[in-house]
């Protein structure tokens, strides 16, 4: 055995010697250079397990956790009662999705250590992973009583106090591991979540706040900070306060549309934005309202900037702002005297429009206007000439840029940012989306009439149209989802499986795909749809995100019987009760699953979708077709009778769908819609044999005072309960019944 490593020319050391460089680099972060050294010495001294086993940490560091469990057994052969190598081998194992193997590694590391605190805490990580919440509790208050100050214990304490629902403990104890350490991001973080479900969103915010300011590179934490404001509005805003809310609509783990409304609410503490809205409503807003000087105004606030171009915007005050300047911008372009400086509104304005599908009502004389405005623009090009950037984007406010046969050549030529942004969104974007149809195969034929109309619909109209998602950075396994907060599902014995195979049934134009891709690990999703339209919009999209683990193609789910595949998970939200009969398509979906394998649905309420029959009526009444003229016109029908006193359609106005064409088509005129009761599901789910888990809600407040109405943990999964609920609580479900099931 050698005692000394090093060549020619080299610094000759003992085994000790190198050993103690070598973890001194480990230790600084230097992993290349602790490699290095642990190489050269196993060339000296094959084998030597502590250095071995520090390899094997280093595998464990840089997630290559097969190549660690190698290594680390290995040492543990030569020195079996190695405390630290059982304890780093259940990290490994852990990393694996092995969690009831890195149990028994722990358990061994306590048995050679028994006060090894570490070893206690990685081992309660491990228990509430399996979800046995109570024991991981028991195995993190052995570590702090060993280690009174070990924060990273009292943090996990805190996360399984939570999951268990206890969380006036939880935040005792995160309170506590940020006394040991007041600048761990990721308890702030979790602790923001903790105050989301007491309904303590002042102080969610705070601590979502001082999250990203210690970690902004973290996506997770944006998307705490989106949530714990989504129902905030806010009375006063400072430079910071504002450069946040721009920093969330750019993240894309933050959907923009999710927080247009705490946004709006800090533009109304903006004077000039709040004067401008005053404006807007008075008598004679072409007098008191020139474009010129209100373009230019508003095109000195990137927030109502940034917000315009990547969602649309449901609020009413906000839309007639912007109908008017969009009439007051064409008038003022055909008459030649539309100045610059209003420019980055304009562009916005063309993107919003782009992105609303060009919702708003145009008079007579705006449409002759655009016409004579496509025909100086087709000239302009067809002359060479140039084109000025005004007319580019108070066209593409009114119609989309790619529908002209001269779009191509007008992007060929180089434009400032501002109708830059125009030009890839309008007219480059869609082109791609035209060339990725032919690239997605089609899995089954759509031979069923229901399911044909409703392709033709989505065909014209990809629902919804969308520029950043909601989706995360580091997925997790599907029990720890599902298990931890804010779902907290019971999954009992389930076992995550390494690798998932999840399906996507109507996955629309991605943001659905792109989220479960994201959020479970390790997996590996089928997304279908129907529309060529909406899945060329959606790989598009994923190509640009640079998400790998999907596969798009078009499929009908009443012929997905033939697919020959078995899945994990199977996610359907907002889609069978699109179908001809949702529980033959809902069959067809469950017999896709594995047995044990878990299912996400959402259903239509009958009872909280009366507003929508009421939408419906007034449609029938007028006789309005699906065209873009009488969706514009049925929604201008609606605002009216709404101002009138009708409170039957007063709901609509709170629904985001309704300020986008395509979203409003889909809300009040789809060509086929069921709605049920919950003892119409709990009867399916009976009978296709599975078992209800629970609801998948957005608004913690529902889910507060549900449990405060019923405080038994049985009732989260009792439908007849929940049935009562929302008969007191006719809003409960609005949006759908969103719920976990599991095939017994």
């Amino acid at each position: 055995m050698s005692e000394e490593i090093g060549g020619s020319g080299q610094q000759t050391l003992t085994i000790q010697q190198a050993i103690d460089l070598g973890v001194k680099h480990h230790n600084a972060g230097r992993l290349p250079e602790a490699e290095n050294i642990y190489n050269l010495i196993l060339q000296s001294e094959p084998d030597q397990p502590v250095v071995m086993h520090l390899l094997g940490v280093i595998a464990h560091q840089v997630g290559e956790n097969d190549t660690a469990v190698d290594l680390i057994t290995k040492a543990l052969v030569l020195k079996p009662n190695f405390a630290e190598a059982h304890n780093n081998l259940g990290l490994a194992l852990q990393g694996l999705g092995k969690l009831d193997e890195a149990v028994a590694s722990y358990n061994k590391t306590l048995a050679i250590k028994p006060d090894f605190a570490e070893a206690h805490s990685n081992r309660g990580t491990a228990l509430h992973a399996l979800g046995k919440r109570d024991e991981a509790v028991a195995s993190y208050n052995k570590a702090i009583a060993i280690k009174t100050d070990y924060a990273e214990a009292h943090y996990n304490l805190g996360l399984a106090l939570q999951g268990l629902g206890k969380l006036n403990e939880a935040v005792a104890s995160y309170n506590k591991a940020l006394a040991i350490k007041p600048d761990l991001s990721e308890v702030h973080n979790n602790l923001g979540y903790t105050f989301q479900e007491l309904g303590k969103l002042d102080d969610a915010f705070t601590h979502h706040r001082r999250a990203i300011t210690l970690t902004p590179q973290n996506n997770l934490f944006w998307v705490g900070l989106a949530q714990s404001i989504r129902t905030l509005s806010f009375t006063s805003v400072d430079d910071e306060l504002s450069q946040d809310l721009l920093s969330l609509l750019d993240r894309p783990s933050v959907r923009p549309s999710d927080i247009v409304r705490p946004v709006i609410s800090a533009l109304g503490c903006h004077p000039e934005f709040s004067q401008i809205l005053t404006l807007v409503g008075a008598k004679d807003p072409d007098i008191n309202f020139p474009y010129d000087k209100t373009a230019a105004r508003l095109s000195t606030i990137p927030l109502f900037l940034r917000l315009m171009s990547l969602t649309s915007i449901n609020d009413l005050e906000i839309e007639r702002l912007l109908i008017f300047m969009r009439r007051s911008m064409l008038r003022e372009t055909m008459e030649g005297s539309i100045k610059e400086n209003g420019l980055p509104f304009a562009a916005a304005l063309a993107l919003h429009c782009f992105v609303n599908e060009y919702v708003y009502p145009e008079t007579d004389e705006e449409k002759q206007f655009v016409k004579r405005l496509q025909q100086q623009i087709a000239e302009l090009v067809e002359q060479t000439q140039g084109v000025p950037p005004s007319l580019i984007a108070t066209l593409g406010a009114y119609r989309p840029l790619h529908k002209f046969t001269w779009a191509q050549k007008l992007a060929d030529r180089q434009w400032d940012s501002n109708i830059n942004a125009v030009i890839t969104r309008q007219i480059l974007e869609p082109v791609t989306e035209l060339s990725l149809r032919s690239q997605l195969p089609c899995l089954t034929p759509v031979q069923d009439t229901v399911s044909q109309s409703v392709r033709d619909q989505y065909e014209e109209n990809p629902y919804p149209r969308w520029v950043n998602t909601g989706i995360q950075e580091k997925g997790k396994a599907i029990g720890s989802v599902l298990r931890d907060a804010p779902l907290s599902l019971d999954l009992g014995n389930y076992v995550s499986p390494e690798k998932p195979e999840i399906l996507i049934a109507g996955c629309g134009t991605g943001q659905h795909s792109l989220f479960t891709a994201n959020r479970f690990s390790n997996s590996r999703v089928c997304a279908v749809d129907l529309s060529l339209s909406s899945l060329s919009y959606a790989l598009r999209k994923t190509e640009e995100l640079d998400v790998t683990n999907i596969e798009y193609a078009q499929a009908d789910i009443m012929e997905l019987g033939s697919l020959g595949r078995q899945f994990d998970i199977i996610e359907s939200v907002g889609v069978l009760h699109h179908l001809g009969d949702p529980l033959v398509g809902w069959k067809v979906l469950v017999d896709l699953l594995r047995p044990g394998g878990l299912m996400n649905l959402g259903l239509y309420s009958e009872t909280a979708r009366q507003y929508i029959v009421a939408g419906r009526s007034l449609i029938a009444e007028k006789g309005y077709t699906t065209s873009h003229e009488d969706i514009r016109q049925c929604r201008q029908d609606v605002i009216t009778r709404t101002e009138n006193g009708d409170l039957n359609l007063e709901k609509l106005l709170d629904r985001r769908d309704f300020y986008s064409l395509s979203e409003c088509r889909d809300l009040l005129f789809h060509v086929q819609e069921h709605r049920f009761t919950l003892p119409q599901i709990e009867s399916a789910l009976k009978s296709l044999k599975l078992e209800f888990l629970g609801f998948e809600m957005r608004d913690q407040n529902v889910m507060r005072k549900f449990k405060e109405t019923y405080p038994k943990k049985s009732a989260l999964t009792s439908l007849p309960q929940w049935h009562k609920f929302e008969l007191n609580n006719p809003d409960t479900f609005w949006g759908m019944y969103q719920f976990w099931c599991r095939k017994m």
